[in-house]
C-alpha cells in the first residue's frame, strides 16, 4: 500500500486523499532569480553575422555573471572555472532580443537571458560553491504613512504618498517577489489602517489572497523633522521567521518624490540582502537523518510540512513509515546538524534527541508577531534591527555534517 495512503488510513481516517508522492522537494525555485534583463551589446566585426554571433555570446556571458552575483557571495564569480561559449549556451533556457540594430559590420541589441536553474546550480555544486537555491514567497507590502509623528496613520487614498511611491517603484526584486496593492475601493473594503495597527491577520490575509501573496510585510514611514523614518515588520508567521524587523532613516531632499523612491529602493535592497545572507547554502557537503514526528491529525502534519519546505538547508524529505500518532521521515540536508536545528527554531520546529538516540521533530504553537495595540506598535522592540548597508560577504566555511553522508540530488 502507498505509504501516504496508509498514513491517511492509520492517522487520519477522515482524509480521503493525502499527498501522492513519497518524496517531497523543498520550496520551488523562482526562475526570475535565474534571468538577467537589460543586457546591452554592441559589437563590430568583419561582417554583420559575425558581429551578431559575438554580441550574443558576450551578452549571454555577462547575463550569467549577473545571475551568479545575485545568487552567490561576491567571491564566487572569481572562483568559477573559465567557461567557453558552448558551456554557457547549454545553460541558456531562452532569450529575448530587443531593439536590434545592424549595419554591414556592426550589431547592437538589448538582451534578456533566462538560464536553466538546474544547470546553474549544478555548475556551482560541482565546484563546491554556495548559492541561494530558492526565492522567497511573494510578499504583500502594506505601506502605512504618517505625515508627522503625531498625525494619524493612513493606508489608502491620496494622502498616502508612500503607497504611490511603492506603486510606481522602478527597483526590481528578484529574491523576494513583492506585491503592492493598488489601493482601490475593493482593497479598502477588505483592510483599513485600523485593522493593520491592531494586527488583524485574517483581514490582511484576505487582501494578500487578492494579489496571490503568501506573506505580509507592513512598511511604515513617518516624517520626523528633516527626515523620514521607515520601519518594517512582519504580520504573519512565515514572513517573521525569514525577515527580521528592520528600521532606517532617509534624509529629506527638495524632491520628495525622489526621496520616497530612494526609501523604497533601500527597503527592496534590504529584503534582497537579508534573503541572500539567510538562504546561502553549500550543497556539495550534505547529510541525512531519520526523525520521528508525533502528529495528532492531518492539520498538524500540514503545518509541519509547510515549515519544513521553507528551510533552505533541506533539499528533500521522505516519509518512510507511519503508525498511529507517529511518522518516520528521512530528511536530506546540508551544512551540519547545528545549523539545521537553528533554522528549524526560526520556523517554530524543534529537533531534539531522545534518550534512545532517535531524533524527534515537533512544532511549537504559532506566535503573534504583530503588536495588538497602538501603544505597543509604537514602542521600541528588542528584535528591531537598524538596517545597515549590506556587509561585505566573507569566505564561506561549511560545517561538517553530523549525520550519514549521501549523494546530493542534482535538482538541488
Amino acid at each position: 500500500m502507498n505509504i501516504f495512503k496508509r498514513f491517511a488510513t492509520v492517522l487520519f481516517p477522515m482524509c480521503a486523499v493525502v499527498c501522492a508522492a513519497s518524496a517531497v522537494r523543498a520550496a520551488p525555485v523562482d526562475s526570475k532569480m535565474f534571468s538577467a534583463s537589460g543586457i546591452q551589446v554592441d559589437v563590430t566585426a568583419e561582417n554583420a553575422a559575425l558581429a551578431r554571433e559575438q554580441a550574443l555570446s558576450d551578452g549571454q556571458k555577462r547575463a550569467l555573471m549577473v545571475v551568479m552575483e545575485r545568487i552567490t557571495p561576491s567571491y564566487v564569480v572569481e572562483q568559477l572555472p573559465e567557461l567557453v561559449p558552448d558551456d554557457i549556451i547549454n545553460m541558456v533556457q531562452d532569450m529575448s532580443v530587443l531593439n536590434e540594430k545592424t549595419s554591414s559590420v556592426r550589431y547592437m541589441a538589448t538582451l534578456e537571458v533566462r538560464f536553466n536553474p538546474d544547470s546553474v546550480r549544478e555548475l556551482l555544486r560541482q565546484n563546491g560553491l554556495p548559492y541561494v537555491r530558492t526565492s522567497g514567497k511573494p510578499l504583500l507590502i502594506l505601506p502605512v504613512y504618517k505625515k508627522s509623528a503625531s498625525s494619524s496613520p493612513v493606508l489608502w487614498g491620496d494622502d498616502n504618498a508612500w503607497l504611490r511611491a511603492w506603486v510606481n517603484r522602478k527597483t526590481e526584486s528578484y529574491m523576494v517577489p513583492l506585491m503592492v496593492p493598488i489601493g482601490d475601493q475593493s482593497d479598502a473594503s477588505v483592510l483599513d489602517v485600523s485593522k493593520v495597527k491592531r494586527g488583524d491577520l485574517a483581514s490582511a490575509s484576505a487582501l494578500a489572497g487578492r494579489y496571490d501573496a503568501e506573506g505580509i510585510l507592513v512598511v511604515e514611514m513617518v516624517r520626523k523633522g528633516a527626515s523620514f523614518s521607515v520601519r518594517g515588520k512582519a504580520m504573519d508567521e512565515t514572513t517573521a521567521s525569514e525577515i527580521p524587523n528592520f528600521s532606517f532613516t532617509v534624509p529629506m531632499t527638495k524632491n520628495t518624490q525622489r526621496t520616497l523612491a530612494l526609501a523604497v529602493r533601500k527597503v527592496v535592497e534590504h529584503l534582497e540582502g537579508v534573503w541572500k545572507r539567510e538562504q546561502m547554502v553549500q550543497f556539495n557537503d550534505a547529510a541525512s537523518i531519520v526523525v520521528m514526528v508525533p502528529v495528532s491529525d492531518l492539520k498538524q502534519w500540514e503545518l509541519i510540512r509547510s515549515r519544513l519546505t521553507r528551510i533552505p538547508l533541506i533539499s528533500s524529505y521522505k516519509l518512510q513509515a507511519a503508525r498511529a500518532g507517529v511518522l518516520q521521515l528521512t530528511i536530506f540536508f546540508a551544512e551540519g546538524l547545528d545549523r539545521l536545528q537553528k533554522e528549524m527554531q526560526k520556523r517554530m520546529l524543534t529537533l531534539s534527541v531522545m534518550p534512545s538516540g532517535v531524533f524527534k521533530l515537533q512544532s511549537s504553537e504559532q506566535q503573534n508577531f504583530f503588536p495588538m495595540n497602538e501603544k505597543a506598535a509604537d514602542a521600541p522592540r528588542p528584535e528591531d534591527t537598524t538596517m545597515m548597508p549590506a556587509a561585505e560577504e566573507k569566505g564561506f566555511t561549511p560545517q561538517t555534517p553530523d549525520a550519514a553522508r549521501f549523494s546530493v540530488p542534482s535538482a538541488m
